[in-house]
C-alpha cells in the first residue's frame, strides 16, 4: 500500500517511515504541508498528517486534498498532541477518519490502516456497485426509449416496402401517421439529450453564461405553451396567465424549460383537471410557476430529482428518459436562478417554480 506521510518532526516522520516500510508499504514522506498536498498528487491509499505544522496546518491540508473528488476517497487519519484533542471535532466534521495520539505505539498505527482501510474498501465496494446497478438501469431505460420508435418506424416502412401495391389509400394514410409519429418521438427524444449536455457543458464552464443572452420571458412561455398543446391537444386545461419581463437567458433554454414543467404537469393529471401557469415579478426576481392537480411527488422524490430518474415508473407507464425536471433545473441555474419543487396550497398535486433575476437594463 502507498503512504503519505505529512510531519513536520523529523524524528516522528523518520520513525513512521521505517515502521510503515518494515511491514512492506511504499511511504511518501513530506515534512510540510504543502509539500504534503503537492504528494497527494501522486495517489496515495492511506494518509496520516500531523495537525500543528508551520505553514499550511493539517486541517488545511485535508480541505486542500478534498477539493480533489478522489482524494475524498482515502483514509486521513490525522496525528495529534493531546493538548490538542479539543481540535478532534474540526478535524472529523472536515472529513478525517481518526486522530492517533503522540506518543503513539505500532500497534496503534498498525490498526488503524487495518480498520479505516476495511472500512474505506467496503464504502468503495457498495459505491460502485450501486454505480454499476444504475449504469445497467439507465442502458435498458436508453436502449428501450431511443430504440422503440426507431423499431416502429423500421417496421412500418418494411412494410410499406412489402406492402405498397396492395394497400389502399386510407391504409397507407394510417401507416405513414404511425412512421411520422415515430419519427417526432425520435427527434423529440434527441433534442432532449443535446439541450442536456448543452445545459451541461454551460454549468461546466461557467464563462459562457455571461454570453447566453437576454429574452422576452413572455414570448418563451407562449411557445412553451404553443409547442405543449400542439403535442397534448390539452389546451383547454391550461390556464395561462403571464406578465412581460426580460431575464438572461436564451429564449431557446427558458421555452424548453418550461415546456418541460408544462409537459410533467399534463402528464401526471388526467384530461379535464386544471393546469395553472404564471409568470408574475415578484420582489426583483421573475417567477414562473406550473401548479398541477395529479398525485404530486413525496418530499423525498423532489430531494432526489437527478437527471435520467423516472419517479412511480412502478406504479403508472411512462415514456421519455427523466430529463425533464432535471433541464428546468439546469435552465434556471444557468440563468442565475433557482427551481424549487413543493406542495400545493390544497395538497394536491405539484407546484414546480422557477425563480429567475431580472436581466440588467
Amino acid at each position: 500500500m502507498k503512504i503519505l506521510i505529512i510531519e513536520d518532526d523529523d524524528a516522528i516522520r523518520f520513525t513512521l517511515r521505517d515502521l510503515l516500510e518494515l511491514h512492506g508499504h511504499e511511504v511518501l514522506a513530506a515534512a510540510d504541508g504543502e509539500q504534503g498536498v503537492a504528494l497527494a498528487a501522486r495517489h496515495p491509499e492511506f494518509i496520516f498528517c500531523d495537525v500543528s505544522m508551520p505553514g499550511m496546518n493539517g486541517f488545511e491540508v485535508i480541505e486542500a486534498i478534498h477539493r480533489r473528488p478522489e482524494g475524498r476517497l482515502v483514509p486521513f487519519v490525522f496525528l495529534t498532541a493531546k493538548a490538542e484533542r479539543s481540535d478532534q471535532r474540526r478535524g472529523m466534521a472536515l472529513g478525517a477518519d481518526d486522530y492517533i495520539t503522540k506518543p503513539f505505539s505500532e500497534r496503534e498505527i498498525l490498526d488503524a490502516i487495518a480498520s479505516r482501510t476495511s472500512r474505506h474498501r467496503s464504502v468503495r465496494e457498495r459505491v460502485e456497485e450501486l454505480v454499476e446497478q444504475r449504469r445497467r438501469e439507465l442502458g435498458a431505460e436508453w436502449s428501450h426509449e431511443l430504440l422503440t420508435p426507431l423499431n416502429g418506424m423500421i417496421g412500418g416502412l418494411e412494410l410499406l416496402q412489402l406492402e405498397i401495391e396492395a394497400m389502399g389509400r386510407t391504409d397507407l394514410k394510417v401507416m405513414l401517421a404511425l412512421v411520422r409519429a415515430g419519427a417526432e418521438r425520435q427527434e423529440r427524444l434527441s433534442r432532449k439529450l443535446i439541450r442536456y449536455f448543452e445545459l451541461e457543458r454551460q454549468r461546466e464552464q461557467p464563462g459562457e453564461s455571461a454570453r447566453t443572452g437576454v429574452c422576452a420571458a413572455e414570448s418563451a412561455i407562449r411557445r412553451a405553451v404553443d409547442r405543449v398543446v400542439e403535442e397534448s391537444g390539452r389546451g383547454s386545461d391550461l390556464d395561462v396567465r403571464v406578465v412581460p419581463a426580460r431575464v438572461p437567458l436564451p429564449e431557446v433554454f427558458l421555452t424548453d424549460a418550461v415546456a418541460e414543467l408544462v409537459g410533467n404537469a399534463l402528464k401526471f393529471s388526467r384530461p379535464g383537471q386544471r393546469i395553472c401557469l404564471r409568470g408574475v415579478v415578484l420582489n426583483g426576481r421573475y417567477v414562473i410557476e406550473v401548479v398541477d392537480e395529479g398525485p404530486g411527488m413525496t418530499a423525498r422524490e423532489r430531494e432526489s430529482v437527478q437527471p435520467f430518474r423516472q419517479f412511480g415508473r412502478d406504479k403508472r407507464e411512462q415514456q421519455g428518459l427523466g430529463l425533464g425536471l432535471a433541464i428546468a433545473r439546469r435552465v434556471a441555474e444557468v440563468g442565475g436562478g433557482t427551481l424549487v419543487l413543493g406542495d400545493t396550497p390544497t395538497g394536491q398535486g405539484l407546484r414546480a417554480a422557477i425563480n429567475l433575476p431580472l436581466a440588467r437594463a
